[in-house]
């Protein structure tokens, strides 16, 4: 009893050191969870530690090629921008707008210096590609003057504007205290600022390599394409200069043949006036005796007089002398005109210069040609009014435009438009006479002006029309050029001085 008693006295505490054991057991199995758990959060946490820093690192290098690839771009687009023809306006407005959307869409200004001395300021605000003009402001000088002259190693110049005084006048213009400006010389009298309102100037090395390299480009480019443009502008100018002394060549090599063709005219009607005018004179008297011989045989008994000729012949002479003497009249005058005409390039008196309405002129000879003109051809009239009257003599110029209205007439074979205008240019005077007829070829048009040369069938002109209007128009310090292009038309221009006191 007692042995059982004692085991039974003794159980309770065996279960209470087994359940002991057993939260003993469970604890330290807990805390090798808890150092697993630690464990995997620890290598968890170094895992999702490393995998971060890989992806920021390729997120930095995609950002970094991103960045790269627009800074390559920008580079392309410049090195494209310098092989253009764009003006220089034109290069400066496009690459400001390319750097500053580069720049995070920053805001800039160009400080424009020509050479003028008309100094400009403009203005592009930030997110945009529109350009304000900023009014004058004379603090701009001084501020202009303190860039174009800051000294430093860099192309692209960094300053805070508020730490300098020059540059207060530049607050009110920009959002920002950092400046960034680059100094671009066009020539050796002008030049231009781009100055950038950027927040920070906290670039990598890389990109600010870029900059320097647009800078340098650009500057190159500016310099290039303003040379291409001096040296287009001296082009042009050269060649209005051989145009114009070859025309003035021409002009001199015509006058020489018009001087000599003048000495040549007046000798050669001095010496055709004489012998025409005593055949002129005895054809006259001719005349008169044939009609004193034809009363004469009136008188003689025609029975007598058949004996000795033949009345048939007798009568049909009779009948065609008279005609026949009216023909060599007539030849005759026909050569008085072509010496006249010949006189007119050696006159050179101008007593009966006055003044002359232009105007008037041509309202004048047009009068003198409408018949041939009114029923096959349309004329325009577009005469300036008032046109300051020139100094000259109205019949000869009457000769010059009747020439023009009847050469233009014969030129349009179908029905076609005469167009007459005046007109006051600078010092001059100008009319021009042009037609839609059949124009002129290269080689008409180069000897257009000589005597006796004509287009026209024989008998139908002389060939002194043109050389005679050209003579006096000479003589009135005038000057005439042709424009004529086959089956397209001509245009005659004259040109009259205004200097009223001075005519050849």
């Amino acid at each position: 009893m007692s042995n059982s008693s004692d085991q039974l006295n003794q159980a309770p505490a065996h279960r209470e050191l087994s359940a002991q054991q057993t939260i003993s057991l469970l604890e330290k199995a807990l805390q090798r969870e808890r150092n697993q758990k630690k464990q995997l959060e620890a290598k968890l946490d170094q895992q999702a530690q490393a995998s971060f820093l890989a992806n920021k690192e390729m997120l930095d290098a995609f950002d970094q090629a991103n960045k790269r690839q627009v800074q390559l771009q920008f580079l392309a687009f410049l090195t494209k921008d310098m092989l253009s023809d764009h003006s220089i306006d034109e290069m400066f407005s496009d690459f400001i707008v390319h750097l500053s959307q580069m720049l995070e869409n920053c805001g800039a200004l160009q400080l424009v210096m020509p050479s003028n001395q008309n100094y400009e300021v403009l203005k592009k605000p930030p997110n945009t590609n529109e350009w304000q003009t900023i009014p004058w402001q004379s603090q701009f000088s001084g501020t202009i003057e303190y860039l174009s002259n800051k000294e430093s190693n860099h192309l692209w110049q960094r300053i805070e504007h508020e730490q300098d005084t020059y540059l207060t006048c530049l607050s009110a213009l920009l959002d920002h205290t950092t400046l960034l400006h680059l100094t671009v010389p066009i020539s050796n009298e002008e030049q231009r600022i781009i100055v950038l309102d950027v927040n920070h100037y906290c670039y990598n090395e890389d990109f600010k390599q870029t900059l320097h390299i647009a800078g340098q480009q650009f500057r190159s480019a500016i310099k290039r394409r303003y040379t291409e443009i001096e040296l287009a502008y001296n082009y042009q100018t050269l060649t209005s200069t051989l145009t114009e002394l070859k025309d003035t060549q021409q002009q001199l090599v015509h006058n020489e043949k018009m001087a000599s063709l003048g000495q040549l005219a007046a000798g050669v009607a001095h010496e055709i006036n004489n012998p025409i005018g005593y055949i002129n004179s005895n054809l006259d008297t001719l005349k008169d005796y044939i009609a004193l011989f034809n009363s004469g045989l009136a008188a003689v008994d025609q029975e007598q007089l058949s004996n000795t000729v033949d009345l048939r012949q007798l009568n049909f002479a009779q009948e065609d002398v008279i005609p026949l003497i009216d023909a060599c009249l007539e030849g005759i005058t026909r050569v008085t005109d072509i010496v006249n005409g010949l006189k007119t390039f050696s006159r050179k008196d101008h007593s009966e210069f006055v003044a002359v309405n232009i105007n008037e002129v041509i309202e004048s000879a047009l009068k003198v040609v409408w018949n041939k003109l009114k029923y096959q051809h349309q004329v325009v009239k577009k005469l300036a009014e008032p046109v300051p009257d020139i100094v000259g003599n109205f019949g000869q110029l009457q000769q010059v435009f009747i020439n023009l209205f009847v050469n233009a007439e014969n030129a349009m074979f179908e029905k076609g438009t005469l167009t007459v205008e005046s007109r006051l240019a600078g010092n001059e005077v100008e009319v021009s006479v042009s037609d839609t007829g059949c124009g002129m070829s290269e080689t008409t048009l180069k000897q257009l002006f000589e005597p006796f040369y004509t287009t026209k069938a024989e008998n139908e002109g002389t060939g002194l029309g043109l050389s005679v209007s050209y003579a006096i128009i000479e003589q009135h310090n005038a000057i005439i050029s042709v424009n004529s292009e086959l089956n397209h038309g001509s245009v005659f221009t004259i040109r009259f001085p205004l200097e009223s006191s001075e005519v050849q």
